[in-house]
């Protein structure tokens, strides 16, 4: 009886590594920004207190007074202090913006996950974008460069290009699109949109 849970622990385990390394290779990594931030911190902290250490000290950065770059500041005239200030606290407010918009929101790879039981599988969206525009022109019977795909994290696009004067079966190349993305099951799931390019193509 014990045996039971204890067998299907590994498998639960499983699930868990392969869902990491999917989300792993599906996702933007934020390693480099953690860096630049924390080395951005880290120096602004150093000049700061570099620059008490100096003017404890009653000593120079650079032949350069921290006192005497502060008493010029206070002397200023009207107004130019002010304008350094709001200028100065507007670039730290975009760049914190940007670093709190780049770790909230979601950063992806030009990828998708294919459902499977046992392993782990990423396609490049730019294999899905061929195979679904290979599917659309095995359908309409469309030359090789009358067919175009794109994949974006919940749509993919066909455009089809046919010759000037022919007409193609949209619904038909839709179909083949649907039954192709069916059989690959992928995550998250993509709708489909197949267009006809209303100009269309002039064969020589």
């Amino acid at each position: 009886m014990s045996g039971g849970p204890a067998a299907t622990t590994p498998s639960a385990d499983d699930d868990r590594f392969v869902r990491r390394l999917v989300r792993r290779e599906t996702t933007v990594s934020r390693s480099a920004s953690v860096v630049v931030a924390m080395t951005v911190l880290l120096l602004v902290a150093v000049a700061v207190a570099t620059a008490a250490v100096v003017v404890l000290l009653d000593q120079r950065i650079a032949g350069i007074d921290p006192r005497t770059t502060i008493d010029a500041a206070v002397r200023a005239p009207a107004g130019l202090v002010d304008a350094v200030v709001i200028a100065t606290g507007a670039a730290l407010a975009v760049l914190g913006l940007w670093f709190l918009l780049h770790g909230v929101l979601p950063a992806r790879r030009p990828r998708h996950a294919v459902r499977s039981t046992r392993l782990g599988v990423v396609v490049d969206d730019e294999v899905l974008a061929s195979a679904a525009a290979r599917a659309a022109r095995s359908a309409t019977r469309l030359g090789p460069d009358a067919t175009v795909g794109s994949v974006g994290r919940r749509t993919l696009d066909v455009v089809l290009l046919p010759a000037s004067g022919v007409d193609v079966d949209a619904a038909a190349a839709t179909a083949a699109v649907e039954r192709e993305l069916a059989a690959v099951e992928v995550a998250p799931p993509l709708t489909t949109r197949v267009r006809v390019r209303p100009t269309g193509r002039i064969d020589g």
